[in-house]
């Protein structure tokens, strides 16, 4: 009996303890759990980066940490910052992933880019669902490491999105023709430009015609469609030109010199003297043939060029590689500088190399210890260099000039190191690839004199090396 009420006894402590423990607001979840909205945040940036799509697993699993952490941490648990960072990590696997999907996706997704600038997604909105979900079909196999299979599968997704892109484009333009034509009615240009905006109704209603006749035609249709939207085009620049005249009250003399004046400032790359004092049959007649002239001597030019094999290489170099590497690096950083704001780092260009001066790390006062304010950065970190697969990175710590110099050094150091241990476990960037180094107070950026000088000092650099 006595075993009995002390049951009792104990399970009524239990249950008045857990009806004490008051579940955390929102708000003071967010001040008390950072790193839980700080894995919010970075899923939805994610989600608009379609990791969700490219790594669909990963993503998944991240998210699944995410609710977990909140549902801990929402009950004051300790372990939703496990959780949170857990789901750092699969964030950071799923970005892996998303590269590698990206690079063997490269011409399907830029084929699916088209279909939805193009508003596939929206016109054609079931084909494309079915797009969609043969695409999902097809990173899951990539994250899978089913690579084969995948390979066997991309010609059939690029031929889908190439066929998506088109038909919206066909519906596209015969919308926009009526649309061209629509506002000219608006604008009452009927009077200022009547030959040109009858031909372009004329080409509608004719691309009307052939899909009445046969839906599926949409080739002739779409070649009616284009003539009639550039006549409505070109009527309402017609209409344009006449009420500039009007309103200016151009004399017809005024109106000669107009277009003189336009043909100057056309052939002047060519030549600035221009005989307008012969008949403009001559005129016309006489730049035809120096433009002509300049055609076919530039045609000789690239047909001597392209007789050689340097200059067939030289061109290869420059349209395949050179350019299109310096294209694909300036991108690369646009990209990294969008990561970061203001206050947590600035970006670099160094020629071929990134720099990421990271001045928004919170490190205890004398301690080198990552905090979990500090995740959200150092993830943002990891997504910057995954950019660059095949690069080297060098983390490099940096104090102010207060202090012992030895100290500093050897702090600079650790806290290199532990932002360096981060991007290993965390961010699966292989250690080879790794280095870090500590210079203490001795390359300030700014002057040590000042509070916001030293506050810009103490910083750590990622250098992201790379070998293009």
């Amino acid at each position: 009996m006595t075993k009995i009420i002390w049951l009792v006894m104990i399970f009524s402590l239990i249950v008045t303890g857990c009806s004490t423990n008051k579940a955390l607001d929102e708000a003071a979840l967010s001040e008390k759990y950072p790193s839980v909205q700080d894995l919010k945040n970075e899923l939805a940036v994610n989600k608009g980066e379609e990791l969700d799509l490219l790594s669909p697993a990963a993503y998944k699993k991240a998210n699944n940490s995410y609710h977990d952490a909140v549902e801990l941490a929402s009950k004051d648990n300790p372990k939703g910052n496990e959780y949170a960072r857990d789901g750092f990590s699969q964030l950071a696997v799923a970005r892996t992933n998303a590269d590698k999907a990206r690079y063997l996706l490269d011409d399907v997704l830029m084929a699916r880019k088209k279909a939805v600038d193009a508003s596939a997604n929206e016109r054609l909105s079931s084909e494309f669902k079915v797009a969609e979900k043969d695409l999902l079909a097809l990173t899951t196999m990539i994250e899978s490491g089913d690579i084969e299979e995948a390979k066997r599968e991309l010609p059939k997704m690029l031929v889908a999105y190439q066929g998506l892109e088109l038909e919206a484009l066909k519906i596209e333009t015969v919308e926009s023709a009526k649309v061209a034509i629509n506002n000219a009615h608006e604008r009452e240009i009927e009077d200022l430009a009547p030959k040109t905006l009858r031909l372009a109704e004329e080409e509608y209603q004719l691309a009307l015609n052939v899909l009445d006749a046969d839906l599926n035609d949409r080739t002739t249709a779409e070649v009616h469609a284009k003539k009639s939207l550039w006549y409505a085009q070109q009527a309402n620049e017609i209409a344009d030109v006449v009420i500039h005249f009007d309103s200016s009250e151009y004399t017809d003399e005024d109106k000669v010199l107009w277009y003189q004046g336009q043909i100057s400032s056309l052939v002047s790359p060519l030549t600035e003297d221009v005989s307008y004092n012969l008949p403009n049959k001559e005129v016309i007649k006489g730049l035809n043939t120096n433009i002509q002239t300049l055609l076919d001597t530039n045609i000789a030019l690239l047909e001597e060029l392209e007789s050689t094999a340097a200059g067939k290489q030289l061109a290869l170099l420059q349209s395949q590689e050179v350019l299109r590497e310096s294209e694909t690096l300036s991108k690369k950083v646009s990209f990294i500088e969008t990561l970061f704001s203001s206050s947590e780092a600035g970006v670099y260009r160094q020629n071929d190399n990134v720099l990421i001066r990271a001045h928004g790390f919170n490190f205890p006062s004398g301690k080198s210890e990552i905090e979990s304010t500090n995740f959200s950065l150092v993830n943002k970190v990891i997504e910057a260099v995954n950019q660059f697969p095949d690069s080297k990175v060098v983390v490099s710590g940096h104090t102010d000039n207060i202090g012992n110099d030895d100290l500093n050094i050897q702090l600079s150091e650790a806290r290199a190191q532990k932002v360096a241990k981060f991007l290993n476990e965390v961010g699966r960037i292989e250690t080879d690839r790794i280095n870090f180094e500590g210079f203490g107070k001795q390359q300030p950026v700014a002057d040590n004199g000042s509070k916001e000088g030293r506050a810009a000092n103490r910083r750590v650099e990622i250098l992201i090396v790379n070998s293009l």
